[in-house]
């Protein structure tokens, strides 16, 4: 099996190369059609470069990706701190400094909203196929409410700077933790079939490589 490194390193030097590539095109583009066509282009490579793996290669790790998720929030509260005590000084060096401090909440806010997103509410949280199943049925709903709670309050720690909105998005994080415990010593995590609500047998494409 391609080792992952390796995978994301074929991936940027090909995201690389159309970036290039457009650029070259923009160079010599004379024409507002070919501009379209280049602006479609780096649209393109913009979207890919932001979207998780969604083909069915089953390379999950579920366990990394709610401490990334951690790790975002972590990040997020260290930045409101920061930001409050450079607030005292109004000279150049600190407001360039809260400016790139508030763009780094911004950046790990999305980055978990794309995480709740793209990774856990399209790959890991399925709906019950009995919907007359109500023990099933309450169960989804919880699973889609607690990674509601993560979506939002990843936003309201990007808008403002009270601690208590940062501690709010961990703690809403931790709830879904102990859906996605670590992989078992001697297991390989990124296909190992970990048990969760939202899995079942009959998801053979998840795991298999």
């Amino acid at each position: 099996m391609i080792h992952r490194t390796t995978i994301v390193g074929l991936l940027g030097a090909g995201l690389a190369g159309a970036v290039l590539a457009t650029a070259g095109l923009d160079a010599r583009a004379s024409s507002a059609q070919v501009r379209a066509v280049v602006e479609a282009a780096r649209s393109a490579v913009a979207a890919t470069a932001t979207a998780h793996c969604e083909v069915p290669c089953g390379i999950y790790d579920d366990h990394a990706e709610v401490e990334r998720m951690r790790l975002d929030a972590i990040t997020m509260k260290k930045a409101s701190a920061q930001i409050t005590t450079l607030a005292d000084s109004v000279d150049a060096a600190s407001l360039n400094t809260i400016a790139r401090w508030a763009m780094i909440k911004e950046e790990h806010g999305r980055k978990l909203q794309h995480t709740v997103a793209w990774y856990f509410l399209t790959q890991r949280v399925k709906a019950p196929k009995d919907l007359n199943d109500p023990a099933a049925v309450e169960a989804y709903h919880g699973q889609l409410a607690a990674f509601h709670r993560i979506s939002v309050a990843a936003m309201k720690a990007a808008q403002n700077l009270d601690p208590a909105a940062t501690d709010e998005l961990l703690a809403a994080i931790d709830a879904v933790a102990p859906w996605y415990p670590a992989a078992k010593a001697g297991a390989d995590a990124g296909t190992a079939a970990l048990e969760h609500l939202a899995l079942d047998a009959g998801d053979d494409w998840r795991t298999a490589p």
